[in-house]
């Protein structure tokens, strides 16, 4: 926490980027592969902290934090709070989504990983039946909509949900004439399926 708070009082606010979280865990691999004598557990869980996501290694006392795609350090080893650069000065930033998805959608095309960012235009009812699913629509940047079925056996519901909130997910697409479904927004118990999720008011739901 006292990384969040120091971010907190030299850095203003600024806001998110689109793609945040799906950078921000690109760039957190990247630095437990390059840099394991610092970020020593891979596998550490990317947590939401104020404006920032941030991951921390207890073996070294160290903290990686991301904030609007500056990256940032901090820990004794590098002697406190440390700005390192840009997400994009280390790995290759997530394009827009839109793009894939309107091929895949086009193409009729399903079980296709996909990451993307849209504003909830509708909430639907939960589907009880079976797994149990939370259910709403968001429209991308290109008007396309996509129906979100979230399962809430296996990842939190997000309860405060509304009208022209903005949604990042990573999911599995699914094809339809509508725009498509996007579900697999949560962690695999099995550790077989790509592990997904959905990034809304700064929490993660997975």
């Amino acid at each position: 926490m006292k990384f969040i708070f120091i971010l907190l009082l030299l850095i203003p606010s600024i806001s998110f980027a689109e793609n945040f979280l799906a950078d921000s865990n690109k760039l957190f691999d990247f630095a437990e592969k390059s840099y394991p004598q610092f970020f020593n557990h891979a596998g550490t869980k990317t947590v939401a902290l104020d404006e920032y996501l941030a991951r921390y290694y207890p073996d070294t006392d160290i903290y990686i934090g991301t904030k609007d795609h500056e990256v940032y350090v901090y820990g004794n080893a590098f002697n406190g709070l440390l700005k390192v650069g840009l997400i994009s000065d280390f790995v290759t930033v997530e394009p827009d989504g839109d793009t894939l998805l309107a091929k895949v959608f086009a193409e009729a095309r399903s079980n296709v990983q996909v990451y993307g960012t849209g504003t909830v235009v509708a909430i639907l009812s939960d589907d009880l039946n079976g797994s149990r699913h939370q259910r709403f629509v968001i429209e991308l940047k290109s008007k396309q909509t996509l129906l979100i079925s979230h399962n809430i056996d296996l990842a939190p519901r997000i309860n405060e949900l509304f009208l022209n909130d903005q949604i990042e997910f990573f999911g599995e697409y699914e094809w339809n004439d509508k725009g498509g479904v996007i579900h697999w927004t949560h962690h695999d118990p099995a550790g077989i399926h790509e592990n997904g999720w959905l990034f809304h008011n700064n929490a993660i739901y997975q």
